[in-house]
């Protein structure tokens, strides 16, 4: 009977401090093995990696700034503030106009952050008159600059992976830097929800 309490007595401390060795390298198995696995999927399966963003446009990466295209007065940020650039061409068909309807209606949209936002229509000539009047009589706020098309396209091409060629609108921070690309079915609810994002996270513009 004695000898059965002393072997019980005996073993405890051991029983016990085999236990906190298991839970030490338990402990340091939760800590150490993600690292290695985070280690070998950056360096030898990147492309396991989750790409997904909650942004609607494409980001231009590295940006575009205005000087790189040749905008005139765009280059300086358009005044600290954030900026939507309309490339417009002559004819300015119904794609066109409804790009600059939808995006006259983001900024109307925005209620008290609408100062921070400013739009530009890229022209690569003067308006026609049927232009001009358009442009008079339903966009009064929106700003013109000149711009080179091929410049444009050939910087975007450069940057972007995808087509360019169609009906699209920029995204220029109030740095100047142009960073993100809006095809034409993103214009609308998906920019507005890109813009409202931006605005609530930037410190700037």
């Amino acid at each position: 009977m004695n000898k059965s309490i002393e072997n019980n007595q005996s073993t405890g401390p051991v029983a016990s401090q085999s236990k906190n060795r298991q839970k030490l390298v338990l402990l340091f198995a939760i800590a150490i093995v993600p690292m290695f696995l985070a280690y070998g999927m950056f360096f030898y399966f990147p492309s396991l990696i989750p790409r997904s963003t909650t942004n609607e446009g494409v980001l231009i990466e590295p940006p575009l700034s205005g000087v790189e295209l040749s905008l005139s007065d765009v280059d300086d940020g358009a005044g600290g503030v954030w900026t939507l650039l309309i490339p417009v061409d002559a004819s300015c068909g119904s794609e066109c106009q409804q790009r600059l309807y939808l995006s006259r209606q983001i900024k109307i949209g925005l209620g008290k952050d609408a100062d921070r936002i400013e739009r530009v229509a890229l022209l690569q000539a003067e308006p026609s008159v049927e232009l001009q009047t358009l442009l008079d009589t339903e966009h009064v706020d929106l700003s013109i600059r000149m711009y080179q098309s091929r410049v444009l396209q050939a910087a975007l091409q450069s940057r972007l992976s995808i087509d360019t060629t169609g009906e699209f609108l920029l995204l220029m921070d109030p740095n100047g830097n142009i960073m993100m690309f809006f095809p034409y079915d993103k214009i609308g609810a998906p920019l507005r929800k890109d813009i409202k994002h931006l605005l609530k996270i930037s410190n700037i513009g």
